[in-house]
């Protein structure tokens, strides 16, 4: 009669190390995720203001254009509220010859020099 042969299995598993280098490159993938989905919202912000002065500045164009007065040649400044945010603009002014003046406005977020949307047109003058 034979012996029945008894096999000790290895512990299958990972060791230590191995668990720690594997949280290790976990977490180095989470944090460049954090920081790429940070990087976004930041972006989406400045586009989402970049849009609100673009259209503050076709509105005040489009109202200098709708009205029937022509308005008078050089520099104003003035704040305008779109969608709850503040900005302000300067308006230029500049006569082309006898019939015509060309209007030029430049928004800009409240409180900063940094100029986010332009916009320009010609307009007989009246």
């Amino acid at each position: 009669m034979s012996r029945p042969r008894i096999h000790r299995r290895r512990q299958c598993g990972m060791t230590l190390i191995e668990v720690l280098v594997a949280f290790a490159i976990l977490s180095g993938l989470a944090l460049s995720v954090l920081t790429l989905v940070g990087q976004n919202a930041q972006y989406m912000l400045t586009a989402e203001e970049k849009l609100l002065a673009s259209i503050a500045a076709d509105n005040l164009l489009t109202n200098d254009l709708a009205i029937r007065e022509t308005p008078p040649a050089g520099e104003t400044e003035g704040s305008v509220t779109i969608a709850e945010r503040p900005f302000a603009f300067r308006r230029v002014t500049v006569e082309i010859g006898e019939r015509a003046v060309m209007i030029d406005y430049e928004v800009r977020r409240a409180g900063s020099e940094q100029v986010l949307s332009r916009a320009s047109a010609l307009k007989e003058k009246s």
